[in-house]
């Protein structure tokens, strides 16, 4: 008689992981089912990864009274009075479920949170409120004690990859542009923009909801002025580009943010430092900080003349606008259509741009 032998338990998931009993077999399961014969595994899309491995386990009910984009902040965050820090950080974003920072609210607290996003700075929409309130959560979570060591666990080989060319702001990809048409008659209040790309060259394809994001240029006026005030040159190399390059492709002008500022109060004194230091603090001493952005910023304090490098580090990475497409794939394979309302407006007696939508009107 053959006797029936039951093959060990693969164990993937360790006892010292943040899950309960329940949820550590059904995870060990359902890693396991993925395994292929060769001990490879499928890679999961990391918005997947997030949402499975994420925190849970620490009593929180995953209701969410605080996403409503309406609210300010200030009630969002009394809402979430009490909860687990991941959900504090969740009721610190703009509750838009943009998509600007690569993840969904949810999933880029989560990712925060377990320390496998380490920028603060990813929510467009919430901007310099958000990024504050993200700055101080982060502290409790520098605070808190290491977890114990995890168990020593076999190893399994697992194949990783990155998203999908194209997928992610993490791993864009280049569209044709074709063209552009004005919309509106002449003389109209309105500016707004039918923008043609072609997506044959890198494949991609979309569906109903997806949204197309551009990774937008900085308007080379605009740049041009912020050198001129840093009495510098356009050709001085920062990390590897000259300063002209740098601000124009990878850093954010407007709005100004608190690294800037502090930036200000380390080269400055009396009371134009306090000053700096109030705006660095979120406060607004002078009730014009809404309206600063980097240039503005540089004329409020005029004469100071930062080192370049040290100025481009204390900028925002420039960050990717998303926007609704307003064409069809069935009908026109290979092409997609934006509609786009241009920004212009003016601030005391400078006119503003918006980064984006002037990008694609003028600059592209």
């Amino acid at each position: 008689m053959n006797q029936i032998v039951k093959p060990p338990r693969l164990e993937i998931i360790p006892q010292s992981a943040p899950f309960s009993e329940s949820q550590r077999l059904w995870l060990n399961g359902f890693l396991v089912g993925m395994l292929g014969l060769d001990g490879t595994a499928s890679p999961l899309a990391p918005e997947q990864g997030i949402s499975m491995l994420a925190p849970s386990g620490d009593g929180d009910d995953g209701e969410a009274p605080w996403h409503d984009q309406t609210m300010p902040i200030a009630d969002r965050m009394k809402l979430a009075e009490g909860r687990p820090l991941r959900r504090r950080m969740m009721a610190a974003m703009a509750q838009q479920d943009c998509g600007q920072c690569g993840y969904n609210c949810s999933d880029y607290s989560d990712a925060i949170a377990s320390r496998s996003e380490a920028r603060l700075n990813l929510c467009v929409p919430g901007g310099k409120e958000t990024a504050r309130m993200l700055k101080a959560l982060h502290e409790e979570l520098d605070k808190a004690p290491a977890a114990p060591s995890p168990a020593v666990v076999p190893a399994v080989k697992v194949s990783t990859t990155i998203a999908e060319p194209g997928r992610s702001r993490d791993n864009p990809v280049s569209a044709k542009f074709v063209s552009r048409r004005l919309l509106n008659k002449k003389g109209s209040e309105k500016e707004t923009w039918h923008i043609e790309f072609d997506l044959s060259g890198p494949g991609l394809d979309y569906v109903v909801g997806d949204s197309f994001g551009i990774f937008a240029h900085n308007d080379l006026g605009l740049v041009d002025q912020i050198i001129a005030l840093l009495g510098a040159s356009h050709t001085t190399q920062v990390n590897g580009k000259t300063l002209r390059q740098a601000l124009t492709e990878d850093v954010s002008l407007s709005p100004a943010p608190d690294t800037l500022f502090e930036l200000i109060s380390f080269i400055t004194g009396g009371a134009q430092r306090e000053k700096a230091r109030s705006l660095a603090q979120g406060e607004d001493p002078d009730r014009d900080a809404a309206t600063l952005d980097v240039m503005a910023a540089l004329q409020k304090f005029s004469g100071i003349r930062p080192h370049p490098e040290a100025f481009v580090e204390a900028l925002e990475p420039l960050q990717p606008r998303l926007y609704s497409i307003s064409s069809s794939h069935n009908a026109t394979p290979g092409k997609l259509s934006l509609t786009v309302d241009c920004v212009r407006y003016v601030v005391g007696k400078r006119k503003r741009l918006g980064l984006a939508s002037t990008f694609l009107a003028e600059r592209v």
